[in-house]
């Protein structure tokens, strides 16, 4: 999966830590349509909204 590198530096960067990072990867979730962030990353549209959900999460903006 080409996305996959990416989005891990990125979640790693966010949690601080690869295990809360994997965890979060890999975690199905409502936002992506049910799928975890990897499986719902298969474009780069797809891919860019997994970036700001990691962006959302950084600055506080979670429900």
């Amino acid at each position: 999966m080409e996305f996959a590198e990416p989005i891990r530096h990125h979640a790693e960067r966010v949690f601080g830590c690869k295990v809360k990072a994997a965890v979060w990867m890999m975690h199905p979730r409502a936002v992506f349509e049910g799928l975890s962030a990897l499986g719902y990353a298969q474009s780069e549209l797809t891919y860019q909204h997994v970036i700001e959900e990691l962006e959302r999460i950084k600055h506080g903006f979670v429900c």
